[in-house]
């Protein structure tokens, strides 16, 4: 029947109109009963009562007829919350025939039958209540009735706003007085004028404090208080401030009192209508201390040592010229702030500081030297005079401080005490020599270090006394000869002191040189050493032993290498033959689960020997041409094939811009990439996998590219992140079971970035791919036409040629004849290097493959003979190595021994059959 009412903006706007009518205040019955009694009598009915609506209460006033005796209601129980929003009376004939709650409600309480509410609007609109009228009969009203309570509602508005607005004017009544009586009392000169500086309103204080009458002063001129020597130059501020349409002034003029004296006033003049509005404060005090401090200040300027002038709060007012030379600062910088505020630093004593402002609060004068800062920071010591002026009421008026540079003093007293300590109390020893080097004075640190007094070693050098068959002469003449050029030496020299005993000692020579620039003595400071020379000797004995230590692991890790890889390349080498040599198809899965394990193992073992030769420093990038774009397309096509069993698309986006020859470590940056394909080819099923290669900077000499590996695979967690690139870690516990890994390959690929000063970044989140990238810089090589290993397809076969193997394993030998002969390649063999260097000087080969760790003579021996060897074949023929080893010097022996290339085993064919290419075309 009724609709809702929400609590909305609109509802606190009416709920704030209700509150300003002051519902609950007193006399609101008394004022609006006579109303609520006219509406009963107009009616014909026996009940009425005025409800207001509250927030969640209805307030119930003024009623007539009711029973009970309630003030409140819920307002969830009355209607009224609805009705005072009609436009109209609402009216029930009969309640009882009503299925509304709250007309029932109201029926029981006061055993009603009709009832008839007319909303009470307030003047702007918002509805405040009802007028609210009732009866226990059945009942209806006419027209003339219902227009009678619209005429009583608006009565209770009226009688409402009139009750407001007397409230209000009373509150105003009572702000103008207490105004009033503000003006009236104040301590200042307030006082209104019109057009005319007529004074139509002046306070009390004014009057009195000018010496006139207060009722005489009214409606006088205020020009005839005025200075006559101000009137023109007042007059003049005004009239231009106005025709700039100013309204506000501030102006500083002197009124004569009764008593013809002068007295300087501070006005603010406000123009407002047809009348100034004017606040004066006396300020004659002030302009006396004004002159008096500008007869002062001109004196001040004129000294050479700093004067700094503050108030009585410690804030500075005033300084003068030789204060901003010592110490930098203009007044802007430090007008209104505390002076030792701005002038300390770190190494400011503020126990000095707060001692003179204590004295300054006990109105005492101090004299003070502190370490203080210039406005640039430098050191400076000053010395403060400081004198407090009092005013008449015996408080602190001004402070005035003297200010002397006193650093250069401070600088020499410093020093004094610096070589006092020194030469009297220090545990170093202190000899004082002529200007021929020869002791006059020694302190007794040094008798107790050396064993001799000073009458032993008066008149002698401290060098030839103490010298022995092991002390370098040639450091202490080296030294002498610097002093006589007076520069001050500082040596370390092996003496013995007078009881025999060797010493190590430090000497500090420093020359002293007069006004005429000539040496006048020497001082020198000598330390026992002995004890860190002991410690040096051990650190490079421990440095050696190290260093031993170092290359025996070295050792270790070559031999590892090679005793591990020698079997690999036998199962790897086989796994190819069997393979190639139409297996049945049952053994077909049985040798590739062989290959797979056999070249994840040698996958485990690059890893430990890469990071190994990392970590010990023994890894070095080469810097050698190669063609970048070339290598990517070699690695998106070698890993096309394990992409594809996962159903991935491996893609290369590659920048054309980018030089094709470029200068630095192939095989490293290979390796990088690899690592992170790889990787990426692992984690990912059924997406995308794209390497991209893009410019960043590039010049005449260098090139800055950006390297990105990016895939749709299963992401990493944004937590593992940090730990992904530590050794033999892995982002989750079940990767290493489920996809293999021993957890290097990351942690390889930083550090080797790090070698090409780089480091490695990630963007990824679990289940969304991952992207790693990384930026390095390169030299570009020289722009030549190069053949590109396009040979490789050209080279089906070899055509008989001969090449030589040197294998002290038969294994090897069988595997790599085994390769080499489905090539068309003749193949001979030695078993050492013995044997090899007779063949080769009785049959020329067009390629020998050489290993290197054979017993009898080794591989870079036995090619160190070969080249040795008079003859251009011996010269020229190509030599690879076969090598399981891994030590990081091998590249230096290669060179040295005339090796051409070499090749880790175990080899891939393909690999294998590249280098070929290369050597035999």
């Amino acid at each position: 029947m009724f609709p809702t009412i929400s609590q909305n903006t609109e509802e606190e706007a009416r709920l704030a109109v209700l509150h300003s009518y002051d519902i609950l205040g007193d006399g609101l019955d008394k004022e609006l009963g006579s109303l609520v009694k006219l509406a009963v009598q107009i009616t014909k009915t026996s009940k009425a009562y005025i409800s207001f609506v509250g927030r969640d209460t209805i307030f119930i006033k003024v009623q007539v007829g009711l029973s009970n005796t309630f003030r409140t209601i819920s307002r969830n129980s009355s209607i009224c919350q609805q009705t005072m929003f009609f436009d109209d009376i609402f009216l029930v004939r009969n309640i009882k025939e009503e299925t509304d709650d709250r007309l029932s409600s109201i029926a029981l309480m006061e055993n009603l039958s009709f009832y008839a509410t007319v909303p009470i609007v307030s003047a702007g609109g918002k509805a405040l209540g009802c007028l609210c009228v009732g009866h226990t009969e059945p009942h209806d009203l006419d027209q003339f009735q219902k227009d009678a309570l619209k005429t009583l509602s608006a009565q209770i508005t009226t009688q409402l706003e009139l009750r407001k607005q007397t409230a209000d004017l009373q509150k105003q009544k009572e702000r103008a007085e207490n105004l009033a009586n503000i003006f009236y009392a104040s301590p200042e000169i307030h006082c209104v004028l019109n057009r005319n500086i007529d004074i139509l309103f002046v306070n009390e204080f004014a009057c009195e404090r000018l010496g006139y009458d207060l009722k005489k002063s009214l409606n006088t001129s205020a020009w005839e208080y005025c200075y006559i020597e101000d009137r023109q130059r007042v007059r003049c501020e005004i009239e231009l401030g106005l025709k700039k349409g100013k309204k506000q002034f501030n102006l500083d003029f002197r009124l004569v009192d009764n008593n013809r004296k002068l007295r300087w006033i501070a006005w603010s003049m406000v123009s407002k209508g047809e009348f100034w509005y004017c606040y004066g404060q006396d300020i004659t005090d002030n302009k006396k201390m004004e002159a008096e401090f500008m007869q002062l200040s001109y004196v001040a300027s004129k000294v050479n040592n700093g004067v700094v002038i503050s108030d009585g709060q410690n804030k500075v007012k005033w300084i003068n010229d030789a204060f901003r030379r010592i110490t930098g600062f203009e007044l802007e910088d430090i007008k209104g702030k505390p002076l030792a505020d701005l002038i300390a630093g770190p190494e400011t004593d503020w126990t000095e500081i707060e001692n003179a402002r204590k004295l300054t609060s006990e109105k005492k004068s101090f004299t003070v030297d502190i370490l203080a800062y210039t406005k640039d920071k430098q050191k400076i010591w000053l010395s403060v005079y400081s004198s407090v002026i009092l005013d008449e009421n015996g408080q602190i008026d001004s402070e005035v401080e003297i200010i002397i540079d006193i650093t250069e003093k401070k600088l020499a007293q410093q020093e004094l005490e610096v070589l006092s300590t020194v030469a009297s109390k220090s545990n170093t020893g202190v000899t004082i020599c002529n200007y021929s080097g020869e002791i006059i004075w020694l302190n007794n640190s040094l008798e107790k270090l050396v064993g001799y007094s000073l009458n032993e070693l008066m008149n002698k050098r401290l060098g030839d006394v103490l010298s022995t068959p092991q002390t370098d002469f040639n450091t202490i003449y080296l030294a002498r000869e610097k002093a006589k050029n007076r520069e001050s030496t500082n040596i370390e020299v092996f003496a013995n002191k007078k009881d025999g005993t060797p010493i190590w000692l430090s000497v500090s020579n420093t020359p002293i040189i007069n006004n005429q620039g000539q040496i006048e003595r020497y001082i020198e400071l000598i330390t026992d050493i002995t004890q860190r020379k002991l410690v040096e000797q051990e650190m490079v004995a421990a440095r050696e032993q190290a260093l031993q230590l170092s290359e025996a692991k070295e050792m270790l890790l070559s031999v590892m290498s090679h005793e591990i890889r020698t079997p690999l390349n036998a199962i790897i080498g086989m796994t190819h033959l069997l393979l190639e040599s139409n297996p049945n198809p049952e053994q077909v899965e049985d040798l590739n689960i062989l290959k797979f394990s056999s070249e994840n193992l040698l996958s485990i073992v690059n890893d430990v020997l890469d990071f190994t030769k990392i970590e010990t420093g023994n890894l070095h990038l080469e810097k050698i041409p190669f063609d970048l774009r070339h290598l990517c397309n070699d690695m998106i096509n070698s890993l096309q094939v394990n992409a594809s069993k996962g159903n991935n698309k491996l893609t290369l986006v590659y920048n054309p811009s980018i030089p094709q020859l470029i200068t630095g470590d192939k095989t490293r940056l290979y390796q990088i990439l690899i690592n992170l394909l790889g990787n990426a080819i692992k984690f990912t099923s059924n997406g995308e996998i794209i390497l991209t290669v893009s410019l960043v900077m590039k010049n005449k000499d260098k090139v800055k590219l950006y390297f990105e590996v990016s895939d749709t695979g299963i992401g990493i967690a944004v937590d593992k992140q940090a730990y992904i690139f530590e050794t033999f870690t892995q982002a989750r516990t079940d990767i290493s079971r489920k996809y293999g890994g021993t957890g290097l390959g990351l942690s390889i690929t930083k550090k080797l970035l790090q070698l090409y000063q780089s480091d490695i970044r990630v963007e990824s989140a679990e289940g969304e791919g991952a992207k790693f990238s990384f930026e390095i810089e390169f030299e570009i090589a020289e722009q030549i036409k190069i053949e590109v290993e396009s040979k490789i397809e050209k080279a089906a076969e070899f055509s008989d040629k001969k090449i030589l193997i040197v294998d002290d394993n038969e294994i090897n030998i069988l595997i790599a004849q085994r390769i080499l002969s489905k090539w068309g390649l003749n193949i001979e063999h030695a078993i050492d290097g013995y044997k090899a260097l007779e063949m080769v000087k009785n049959k020329k080969y067009d390629l020998i493959f050489m290993d290197i760790n054979m017993p009898g003579i080794n591989g870079f021996e036995t090619a160190s003979l070969i080249r040795k060897t008079k003859g251009k074949y011996f010269q020229t023929v190509k030599i690879v190595a076969l090598t399981g080893s891994s030590l990081h010097n091998e590249e230096r022996k290669l060179k040295e021994s005339g090796i051409n290339a070499h090749i880790l085993k175990p080899f891939n064919p393909e690999e294998l059959k590249k280098l070929l290419t290369r050597f035999l075309f």
